[in-house]
């Protein structure tokens, strides 16, 4: 039996083992699997929805390029937890363990090990990808965070402005004052 056959004939089991691993990532797996409501759940529905299209378009040999969006729901919720980097994008290479598993109980031909390199290569790509996303989203919130805090709205300083955004403030305030009373 070729990959792509194995791999279709085991759809549901490899991705129920896919989720349930990326779900173990959480401190409490346990809800997000048994909790099937998706506006009660909605982590463990993204991963879900996100790892089944994922696996379809790895499967369907489709390009990798489609792979971005399910990739970005995913890796949206990862980014603003509290994941490392290699924590945050791993569920993709979990995928390789999961296949490899499956595929030991088949024999293995000639076709299949080479079907197995080239599907693993791809999903090499994905994890690139993955880590790519990423970045873009940490380096997003890193940004909204220096402006929060800049503009004074952020949590961090209690409703009272930065010391530099004061002093910007009141060097303006001051600008406008000179401005007005050399006017009068």
């Amino acid at each position: 039996m070729d990959l792509q056959s194995l791999l279709s004939s085991k759809k549901k089991a490899i991705l129920q083992k896919w989720t349930d691993a990326v779900l173990d990532t959480y401190e409490s797996p346990g809800f997000f699997k048994k909790q099937k409501d998706r506006f009660a759940n909605p982590i463990g529905a993204t991963i879900s929805d996100g790892l089944q299209e994922l696996y379809d378009i790895l499967l369907e040999n489709r390009e990798l390029d489609e792979a971005a969006a399910p990739l970005e729901s995913i890796i949206k919720m990862r980014a603003v937890q509290d994941f490392t980097p290699s924590r945050a994008v791993s569920f993709v290479y979990q995928l390789k363990g999961i296949v490899r598993q499956e595929a030991a109980g088949e024999k293995n031909s000639e076709g299949s090990r080479a079907g197995l390199a080239v599907f693993e290569a791809r999903l090499d790509r994905v994890a690139l990808m993955a880590f790519d996303l990423y970045m873009e989203c940490r380096e997003r919130l890193h940004r909204i965070r220096v402006n929060e805090v800049l503009s004074g709205r952020s949590a961090l300083t209690d409703g009272t402005k930065c010391v530099s955004a004061r002093l910007k403030r009141e060097q303006a305030e001051a600008a406008d004052n000179n401005q007005s009373n050399r006017l009068t």
